[in-house]
Parts: C-alpha cells; structure tokens; sequence
C-alpha cells in the first residue's frame, strides 16, 4: 500500500524502484547505504524518495573500474550547488575559523584547544630530527606519530575522545611545524597569543610578509577544505574506524589516501605551472603541457560541472588580498585560458589552493599542509562510524588469472 506522503515509500516500493529484493534493501540498511524512518505505528519501515532515487542513480552509474560505495552521512552535503557542514553551507563559515568549523563538524560542545607542553615538545623534538629538506608532507606524518606516541589515552573510542584527539591533532600539526627561516617573522603582525591557526600556520609556509587579509585567504581555505563528503582520504579514514583505530591512525589514514598526485597533492601541479606561465607566459606554458601529454591541474571535478563554489570564493579573496601585485595578473591570465579552451570541466579548488601558495610564495607542496584542515572531517567521520557496525566494509575480490605480458617490439 503506497504511502499519503509522495517523499516517502514502503519497504515494498523502495525495492521496486531500486530493482532489489527486501532482504537486499533491510542489508542496506544495516550497512548504513541508506536510512530508513519508522511510520507512527512504531513498526513499519519508511524510505525517503530522494535517497532511493539517489542510490539508484549511483547503481546505474558505469564506469570502467569504477568501484562506488554508498554511505550514509550526517556531516556534510555535496551538490552542484556547494557543500554545507551540517546544514550550514561551507562558503558562509569561511570567514570563521577553523577551529570553530571543527567544533560544528564533530557535534557536541566546544571546548578550550588547549594542548599539553610534552605533546608539543615531543611534536618538536621529532620535527627537529628529520632533514631540513624533508616535504611537508611527511612533517604531518611525523607530528601525528610522535603524538600517537605520547597521548595514552588514544583508544577511548567515544566522541568526546575523538575531539579531545582531534583538538590536539590540529593544533600540534600547525604549531609543530618549524617557522620557514627558523624565526616568526610576522609576530608583530597579529593579534596576539590567542590567534586562529591560520595565523600560526602562515608564517610555517612563508617568509613573504602577510596582512590581515592574506591570512584570511589562508584561513578560508582551511574551512573550505575541512569536509568535502567521501573523497579518497576520508574514505580511507572511514575504513580505518569501522575497525575501531584510534583517531591518530585514522588520520593517518587519510594521510595516506592525501598524499596522491590526484587528491591532495593535485595543487602543486598547479603551483609550478604558474612559475612556468610567469616566466614564459600563460599560453606557452599551457601549450607546452598539453605538447609533452602533461596533465593540467586545477580543471575538472567528480560532483561540479558548471563550477566549484569553493574555488570561486577563494579566488575571490585572492584577488582583494593580492590586488596591486604583478603576479596576479599571471595567475587570472592563466585561469582564463583554462577556463576558454579545456573540456575538462570547471576550474576547482586545486587552482584555488595553487595560485594562493605561489603567490604567498610557499612550497610548491604547501597547498598539501594547508590540506591539513581536511583532518577535522577525518575526526568527525571517524565519530559517526564509530556509531554503525564494526567490519562493514569487506570488498569482494574476483579473481582473474595473471594476464600474460605483452610482447616486445622488435624492429
């Protein structure tokens, strides 16, 4: 019997529409793929139409493979319109701090982000055992180990565990970092001792002088990169809950799905291009990637195909942070052309992220450390799983004989 209310289905209509039986679409359920309401009698099952539709269109989709798994989520939703963190749209909170977009993406109350002096000086002490030369990346690494290491309460699996980790995760990750040079050279330039990490962070990845308005840049991409639904990393941090790690390996985890070419590491491409555009102009340093089959980045995007939000509002505060200065001009130059003359979608974030390292003159491999805001999600998907079924990801495998190699070209 159909129900009054068309946003909703039975069991026995949801099944249809999904093309599965009702055992299939109950183990759904119990997976997390989709939730289900109960109708005021206490007993029978109600779906929402939006979600059946949803998962239906995700089963439909091909691509050759392609694996998709489909979670349910409270956190954050994505669409073409933008993303919105708990029901608050990313772009509306860029002008906040990260801190405050973690505490709004873990629930709960807030709390002080204070953090012991042996966690930071253990962070430290490791951070001054590796080379000089050492990529950021592998700084982040190491911070989350040493406070692995150090916090013995890491295995309190409840939520206030997991902030009370992720607290200190973020905190250690920015504040553990060596100053570029070894000296704050922009101390006088902030507030105080009660600064967002954006603040902390700037002078980590520069020693080009900030103003207030360069390090709200810095500061709205931290937010905007907090969440951004199941992307690879988060996935991988997803995993690594559901068979209950404790926070520092399930950041870890998401390290490790971050450090791709393809992920979080996508805006250094963008980072050396711009050197190239700046020393030999935007199209000939387009057109020699596209010559030598080097891939582009910053262009294209899995969920946006008009445009990224994030990367437009980003765009937008570099360009007032950096209006006067001379290289900006390389920077909306090169947008332009990318945006005239590749289909491969709109310009993302990566672009964002790329063009607001080399103009602050950071690494090429910044926009990875500045990736370190994603960690707040992390802690916050590993709350929820930590809610649903332990071991509920279990891929199957099927297996196929080695293929033969192939044979060599002989002249």
């Amino acid at each position: 019997m159909a129900t009054p209310d068309p946003t909703l289905l039975t069991a026995a209509e949801a099944a249809s529409r999904l093309g599965v039986k009702r055992q299939t679409l109950y183990a759904y359920v119990s997976r997390g793929v989709i939730a289900r309401e109960l109708s005021l009698d206490g007993r029978t099952s109600l779906f929402r139409a939006e979600d059946v539709d949803s998962l239906r269109s995700a089963h439909r989709r091909t691509s050759s493979g392609e694996v998709e798994s489909v979670i349910a989520s409270s956190i954050t939703k994505v669409d073409e319109a933008g993303h919105s963190y708990r029901g608050v749209p990313a772009i509306e909170l860029a002008d906040g701090s990260l801190e405050d977009t973690a505490e709004l993406l873990w629930g709960g109350e807030s709390q002080p982000w204070v953090v012991p002096d042996e966690a930071i000086a253990a962070v430290r002490a490791l951070q001054a055992s590796l080379p000089d030369d050492v990529a950021l990346i592998d700084r982040l690494r190491g911070s989350v180990l040493a406070l692995s290491a150090h916090d013995q309460l890491r295995h309190d699996p409840t939520p206030d565990g997991h902030r009370r980790a992720g607290r200190l995760l973020l905190t250690s990750m920015v504040d553990g970092l060596p100053f570029v040079g070894g000296t704050d050279h922009h101390a006088a330039d902030r507030p105080g001792a009660h600064e967002r990490l954006a603040d902390r962070l700037w002078p980590r990845l520069s020693a080009r002088p900030s103003d207030r308005r360069r390090r709200d840049c810095l500061n709205a991409a931290l937010v905007l990169l907090a969440d951004h639904g199941l992307a690879a990393s988060t996935f991988a941090a997803r995993i690594a809950a559901s068979v209950r790690a404790d926070p520092y390996s399930i950041v870890s985890s998401g390290l490790g799905a971050m450090g791709g070419v393809l992920h979080g590491a996508a805006s250094e491409g963008v980072h050396r291009l711009l050197d190239e555009a700046h020393a030999i102009g935007p199209e000939t340093a387009i057109g020699q990637h596209l010559r030598d089959g080097r891939s582009i980045n910053g262009v294209g995007h899995a969920v946006y195909r008009s445009s990224d939000p994030r990367e437009i509002a980003l765009t937008e505060r570099i360009g007032a942070a950096w209006d006067g200065d001379d290289r900006l001009q390389t920077v909306q130059a090169t947008r332009a052309i990318l945006q005239e003359r590749t289909s491969k979608g709109p310009i993302n974030v990566d672009f964002a992220l790329g063009s607001l390292t080399w103009l602050a003159d950071m690494e090429p491999g910044g926009g990875q450390c500045i990736f370190v805001a994603r960690a707040a999600g992390w802690i916050a998907h590993g709350i929820e799983e930590m809610d649903e079924r332990p071991l509920r990801f279990r891929a199957v495998a099927r297996w196929r004989p080695s293929r033969p190699p192939l044979p060599e070209d002989h002249e």
